[in-house]
């Protein structure tokens, strides 16, 4: 049970002790059900609060199942939820609704209004219902638990290979290609405008990616910002697709993120951004080669 934003390896690591104790409950398989919430509580309890979230709804499903979940709740976050006490959460949600053999959460869990349930209570609770509680061992990377906002401070500050290491996969996003400037394409770099990104942007700057449309993956270099050069101060997500030929207006694009190139720049004149966007290209193209040697255009600058 939990928020369960981005599904890091630290959810990933409950999953994996959720199936241990499922072969102990019983002989047949027990099925693995995931709780979540949408909406998120704190939008509820904190109207107008800015959150950034990791996943959407839908990718988080499918990230949990691919962690191990059989299925996947999805509670409605409105008030009647929210005023339940923890005991009255633990009764309606975990014993009646979902008739529970047996629960995992970590250490940090918390329950009911306010969140006065705590994994102690838990665990009295869960005797009292003859549920096995367990309280799952905490998944550390350098030395430290894996949280949500520990993959968030990782993309905020542009490391993606640090959110990789604690999320266990590339962070992605997801958008609309809508109408641009068309400045790009009159400079040889046209690009992919996003918009309606509904889950965190990574740091301003320009990132190595990749991009699959159909059966075809491509390098993909990113900026993400505003265009200093031409005076343009509006954020923008810019997605030029190497070896890439066609139309994508109003597709739906997911960018994966690899590394970081480098930030955002002003540059004396429009020759001179060329120069660095041809730099950007190349370290992008090495960069997703390194990554995933089935890109088009790899045999072309192998």
């Amino acid at each position: 049970i939990g928020n369960f934003d981005g599904v890091h390896e630290g959810h990933k690591n409950l999953f994996t002790q959720m199936i241990t104790l499922g072969k102990t409950l019983s002989q047949t398989p027990v099925p693995i059900v995931a709780v979540t919430f949408y909406p998120h509580p704190l939008l509820i309890l904190k109207p107008g609060i800015n959150l950034s979230f990791l996943s959407t709804l839908e990718q988080k499903k499918k990230l949990l199942q691919a962690a191990g979940a059989d299925f996947v709740a999805v509670l409605k976050t409105d008030d009647g939820l929210l005023e339940l006490q923890a005991e009255e959460f633990f009764e309606k949600i975990i014993f009646d609704t979902f008739k529970a053999q047996g629960i995992v959460e970590g250490p940090d869990f918390h329950f009911g209004k306010n969140r006065t349930g705590n994994i102690d209570l838990l665990k009295e609770l869960c005797i009292t219902r003859n549920i096995l509680g367990t309280i799952a061992t905490p998944f550390m990377v350098d030395n430290e638990v894996v949280s949500s906002s520990r993959v968030r401070k990782a993309i905020q500050t542009g490391d993606m290979l640090q959110a990789k290491k604690l999320l266990g996969r590339t962070y992605s996003i997801e958008g609309k290609v809508v109408s641009g400037a068309k400045r790009g394409r009159t400079i040889g770099f046209p690009t992919a405008n996003l918009e309606n990104i509904q889950t965190l942007l990574p740091m301003n700057g320009v990132y190595a990616a990749y991009c699959t449309i159909g059966n075809k993956t491509y390098a993909t270099a990113v900026n993400i910002g505003p265009n200093p050069t031409f005076s343009d101060t509006s954020q923008k997500v810019e997605a030029h697709l190497l070896e890439f030929d066609g139309d994508l207006y109003d597709h739906i694009l997911e960018i994966t993120f690899l590394e970081k190139i480098r930030p955002v720049k002003t540059f004396v004149d429009k020759n001179a951004l060329v120069q660095q966007l041809e730099l950007d290209i190349k370290q992008t193209r090495n960069i997703a080669f390194a990554n995933k040697p089935e890109f088009p255009g790899r045999q072309n600058h192998a």
